[in-house]
């Protein structure tokens, strides 16, 4: 019995490698699997693959029906086809190779959204969303939900802001924000918070993240806490008589002399708004807004009176000029070419340790900004590091990964409309102890000298060889290609 079951076994294995149906099917399948671990676009993708799973699942149980109804001696006709037979196993190993191989690739190095769901896999938590009422829990209630499972740093900063929307009755309906700090141990962690109602009722957490840590007190999270605590929200927003609102919080921010919406708050909710600025505004300020409707109707934008620390007023008012050269500063996500040309990434949407990008161009010093290119990393990155264009046409943009251990350089030839991971040849070392490694993975930004493009390769957050040092590479072909030129000390 065991001898006649292992026999039809073989019969049916061998019938399925040579028949062309299945091996197409296997193709399809193998090719549509790929491309959802590489690209992820389940809409465009799934369809297919389902249907080939279909295919592949009933040809499976067509052939295992008919090997165990024919007779040996047929089978045997069958499967004497020795020329097919071998050509099929071919077909059907070289499939499964070239598909497995970038099925591999997308799993490792963030080569595709395989990788990242694997990260959110190991980093991704949840937290259970108790405090959900803005006008009884403020925001503090956040970060004490969080802190009931993970005890966060005493001292949190943010990365960019906070942003969270609420309804009309103070039921919270979405947040982010990217915070990090020091724990007790004096170890460096990092949180991406987010919550939408509509996708869960939890609080979204990513751990490990890579933050870029500066600890700029202007970015201290503790004043949003006790601003929002001593803010009468529900009063303020009743008056609008909207359906939902949002708060945003952007750190210590200089107002300049312009005192439109701005309401200075004391300790025990007692307001005053200045009508007239002497000094420079400055202050820890909360806003809160109609979304969509920031133009029509004025934000009130909080500040906290009482701590001088957190409304620190200089003596020179801010001017108009003054406003404007700031806005033309280069930084990691804006680049001005010239006066009157630059180019800037806009933040789209953060999830799950990585910000998405478009690109905008500007012809008139920033007065007016059209999209260039909706996603110019295809979504592959956790963050910018950097944007530098050498002409209207050609231009770099440097990304890194969630944890920052590892870096990238996309190059642009027509002015942003599309990007192409530039690749390099990594450069080996050999440790005292016989193993190579390739510590040099993070580009920085390139620029020219004498017609010979120059960067410098970092080793990311988490590099420690030869004291962090870096790689010098150069390229003859307007950053086409690069080659290795010599090994770096940091200063």
């Amino acid at each position: 019995m065991i001898y006649i079951f292992r026999g039809n076994v073989k019969r049916i294995l061998i019938s399925l490698l040579t028949n062309p149906i299945f091996i197409i099917g296997y193709w399809f399948f193998g090719h549509e699997l790929a491309s959802i671990c590489k690209y992820g676009r389940m809409n465009n993708n799934l369809y297919i693959l389902l249907l080939s799973i279909v295919l592949l699942l009933s040809i499976i149980l067509f052939i295992t029906i008919k090997m165990i109804k024919e007779s040996e001696h047929k089978l045997k006709h069958l499967t004497n086809l020795n020329a097919w037979r071998y050509i099929s196993i071919i077909i059907f190993v070289a499939i499964t190779l070239l598909y497995g191989v970038n099925i591999y690739k997308s799993a490792t190095n963030y080569g595709g959204k395989l990788a990242w769901y694997i990260e959110r896999l190991k980093n991704e938590r949840s937290v259970k969303f108790e405090h959900n009422n803005i006008y009884n829990d403020g925001v503090k209630g956040i970060f004490e939900d969080i802190n009931k499972d993970y005890t966060l740093p005493k001292e949190l900063y943010m990365v960019n802001n906070f942003s969270l929307k609420f309804n009309s009755d103070g039921t919270i309906t979405s947040f982010d924000t990217f915070v990090y700090g020091k724990n007790e141990d004096g170890k460096e962690e990092s949180y991406l918070i987010t919550f939408d109602k509509n996708k869960s009722k939890n609080i979204t957490l990513l751990l490990n993240g890579y933050a870029g840590p500066t600890y700029n007190v202007d970015k201290l999270v503790e004043p949003l806490v006790k601003t929002v605590r001593v803010i009468p929200i529900k009063q303020k927003v009743s008056k609008w008589n909207e359906n939902q609102y949002g708060l945003v919080y952007y750190g210590k921010r200089s107002w300049g002399s312009n005192t439109n919406g701005i309401i200075n708050i004391e300790k025990d909710g007692k307001e005053y708004s200045p009508e007239v600025a002497t000094k420079e505004i400055v202050g820890y300020t909360v806003s809160i807004f109609i979304p969509g409707k920031e133009k029509m109707i004025t934000p009130a934008r909080y500040n906290l009176i009482g701590d001088p620390n957190w409304s620190k007023p200089s003596t020179r008012i801010q001017t108009n000029s003054n406003e404007k050269k700031n806005e033309l500063k280069n930084t990691n996500e804006q680049f001005y070419l010239s006066k009157v040309v630059g180019f800037k990434l806009n933040v789209t949407d953060k999830a799950l340790g990585s910000t998405f990008y478009s690109l905008s161009k500007t012809m008139d010093g920033g007065k007016t900004w059209t999209v260039m290119n909706n996603d110019p990393f295809s979504g592959t990155i956790g963050s910018a590091s950097g944007i530098v264009f050498l002409d209207d046409k050609l231009g770099f943009l440097g990304a890194v990964n969630p944890s920052g251990n590892e870096g990238a350089l996309y190059r642009t030839v027509d002015g942003g409309t599309s990007f192409k991971k530039v690749n390099f040849s990594p450069h080996k070392v050999k440790l005292d102890n016989g193993q190579s490694i390739s510590p040099f993975d993070s580009p920085g930004m390139p620029y020219e000298e004498d017609g010979v493009f120059i960067l410098l390769m970092g080793q990311g957050s988490d590099g420690d060889y030869n004291g962090n040092s870096s790689a010098l590479y150069q390229s003859k072909d307007k950053g086409q290609t690069w080659e290795f030129i010599k090994e770096v000390k940091n200063r």
